[in-house]
C-alpha cells in the first residue's frame, strides 16, 4: 500500500472516531448500541467495532454490561475538564457561579463555544433541582438552541452566525420546532437587551436566562445562565436576575481583559 493510501486511511479512521464520539455525546446518558452506531454512521459492522473497541480500550468510551450500550468514558470527561481549566475560564468563573447559586437557589451554568456547539464547562447546583438541555458538565447543545448558546451566538461576526445557523438548522426541528428565523429574531432582541431569555418555550415549565461574557475587543467567549421553573421567573424578577448575572459577568470580563495583551 502506498504511503499516501496509509495516510488517507489513518485520517479517515480518525475522522470516523471523532464522529462516533460526537454521536455518543449527543446521545447523553442513554447511550447507543453498536447496531445503532452502525446505522447512524452508515458504516459496516467491522469498521465500527474496530473503532469503538479502540476507543473503549483508551477509556474514551464505556460499555454498560447489562444493556450493552456505549457512552462517553470518564477519560474523555477528565480531558475535557483539564481543557476547560487550561483556558482559565472555569477557574475564573467558579466563584461567580457559586455566588449566583447561593443568591438565587437555582442551578447556574457556564457555557462556552466549541465549534458549532455550546458546551457546559461548569455548573453549580442550587437548592432547586432542575434538569437542563446539556444535562451535565461536558454536555453539548447546538449553537442557537437555548438562551446560553444564543447569548454567545449573538455576539459573533455575522458571517460566522450565518454559517452556524446553516449548519445547525437540520437539528433545530428536535427543539420544539425551532427555526433559523426564530433564532435570528432572538439574536436581535439579545443585542438590544444584553441578555437571552427562554420563558418555557423549549421545555414546558422550565425557563432560563443568560448573559454573554464579552471581554473588551473580543467576540463572546462564553455565557452564564440560570435555569429555573417558569413559575419562579416572574416578569418582576427578570431585572433582578439580569442585574445579578451582569454584575458577575462584568467581574469576569475585567479579569479576562489583561490576558488579551498576552495572547
Amino acid at each position: 500500500m502506498a504511503k499516501e493510501d496509509v495516510t488517507a486511511t489513518g485520517t479517515q479512521l480518525l475522522d470516523r472516531a471523532v464522529a462516533i464520539l460526537k454521536l455518543l455525546g449527543e446521545s447523553g446518558q442513554t447511550g447507543l448500541t453498536m447496531t445503532s452506531i452502525e446505522e447512524l454512521m452508515r458504516l459496516k459492522q467491522p469498521t465500527v467495532h474496530r473503532i469503538v473497541t479502540a476507543l473503549e480500550r483508551h477509556g474514551l468510551v464505556d460499555r454498560e454490561r447489562r444493556t450493552k450500550r456505549y457512552r462517553l468514558g470518564l477519560a474523555l470527561f477528565a480531558m475535557g475538564a483539564t481543557a476547560a481549566d487550561g483556558t482559565g475560564l472555569r477557574q475564573l468563573a467558579r466563584p461567580a457561579l457559586m455566588r449566583l447559586a447561593a443568591a438565587t437557589g437555582d442551578p447556574i451554568f457556564l457555557m462556552a463555544r466549541s465549534g458549532f456547539n455550546a458546551v457546559c464547562v461548569d455548573r453549580q447546583q442550587g437548592t432547586y433541582m432542575i434538569d437542563s438541555l446539556t444535562g451535565h458538565v461536558g454536555g453539548q447543545i447546538p449553537m442557537g438552541v437555548g438562551p446560553a448558546s444564543q447569548a454567545i451566538l449573538s455576539f459573533l461576526p455575522e458571517t460566522e452566525i450565518d454559517i452556524v445557523l446553516a449548519t445547525n438548522e437540520p437539528l433545530f426541528k428536535k427543539y420544539a420546532g425551532l427555526t433559523v428565523r426564530k433564532v435570528k429574531d432572538d439574536i436581535k432582541k439579545i443585542r438590544e437587551t444584553g441578555f437571552a431569555l427562554d420563558d418555557g418555550e423549549l421545555v414546558a415549565g422550565i425557563s432560563a436566562i443568560a448573559v454573554p461574557i464579552l471581554p473588551p475587543g473580543r467576540d463572546a467567549v462564553a455565557s452564564i445562565a440560570i435555569n429555573l421553573t417558569s413559575a419562579r421567573l416572574t416578569r418582576e424578577r427578570i431585572p433582578e436576575l439580569v442585574s445579578l448575572l451582569s454584575r458577575e459577568v462584568q467581574g469576569i470580563e475585567a479579569q479576562l481583559n489583561p490576558l488579551e495583551s498576552s495572547v
